[in-house]
């Protein structure tokens, strides 16, 4: 759900505008004049083009997703930090060089630089970064061959991280990762009791699959075993105020979980080497 949103401040807009158009309508260098981009559009690319940290962690709505294990970004402080990792000279030269006619206006979806792999606006902010940059490409592939390396040996060999989750009321983990295979690609649930050794073998093992529903792609995960066991979760809610469940049918007795995101390495305690923002804005060490 998009949250609410607020204004750039005047001044820093005003500066910013006067900087870029000043540096930027060289069109023998390929610069685009952010006073021809669509007015949602326009105070985005003028931090992007002006190279702002602080007027683009401004114009964004938050929390604003990374590809898991990454962390999400929860606020402007944590984006004014991450900034440099996620907005490289990639995305500063598409967004620089894409005239008017690159972004498309997607019906509730707001607006989006080219084929919508780059970034996605609404009301003047950004609220969805497809883009990975470089530098992330490098870090999700580090987090996740930890995360893999710290599971039980069977677990490991050809799997790939997707989610956790933790049980807010019993302290229950969960966790969801995924084959390496593109097609008709197989997921694992594996559950593991409050205080067990979580590099040791799960309490629930099932393998299923991913749907996913409607125009907004809603995750709906059904996974189940030979015995009749099975398990639904979906991360994703309509409702402000819902609280995603992993719902588990063992032996014919169903239960729910409450759960909420967390991160695995968190709570296996292993040293962390890639600093990235946590949950709560803090930097993680």
């Amino acid at each position: 759900m998009k949250s609410r949103l607020y204004i750039l401040p005047a001044l820093i807009f005003a500066i910013l505008t006067v900087t870029v158009i000043s540096c930027g309508n060289d069109r023998k260098k390929g610069v685009t004049d952010p006073e021809s981009l669509p007015e949602e559009v326009r105070p985005v690319a003028i931090a992007i083009m002006s190279d702002s940290p602080a007027a683009f962690s401004a114009a964004v709505t938050y929390p604003i997703e990374r590809p898991y294990p990454l962390r999400n970004i929860p606020d402007s402080a944590a984006m004014v930090d991450y900034y440099p990792v996620m907005v490289d000279d990639s995305l500063k030269k598409v967004v620089k060089e894409s005239p008017d006619s690159l972004w498309n206006q997607a019906g509730w979806r707001g607006w989006t630089l080219d084929d919508g792999s780059w970034i996605w606006i609404d009301n003047g902010k950004v609220y969805a970064v497809n883009y990975l940059s470089k530098k992330e490409h490098e870090m999700l592939d580090s987090l996740r061959k930890e995360e893999i390396s710290s599971l039980e040996p069977a677990l490991r060999d050809g799997w790939i991280p997707v989610l956790c989750v933790v049980d807010t009321l019993e302290g229950n983990i969960f966790r969801i990762d995924s084959d390496s295979v593109a097609d008709n690609r197989i997921y694992r649930l594996a559950g593991y009791r409050t205080g067990t050794d979580l590099s040791g073998a799960p309490s629930l093992i099932l393998y299923g699959s991913l749907n996913l529903e409607g125009s907004m792609g809603n995750r709906f995960y059904h996974f189940t075993d030979s015995l009749g066991n099975n398990a639904e979760y979906t991360p994703d809610v309509v409702e402000d105020d819902s609280i995603p469940e992993i719902e588990v049918i063992h032996q014919g007795n169903p239960k729910r979980y409450k759960v909420k995101p967390t991160y695995w390495l968190d709570h296996i305690g292993k040293h962390r080497v890639i600093k990235q923002p946590s949950i709560d804005g803090k930097p993680h060490r």
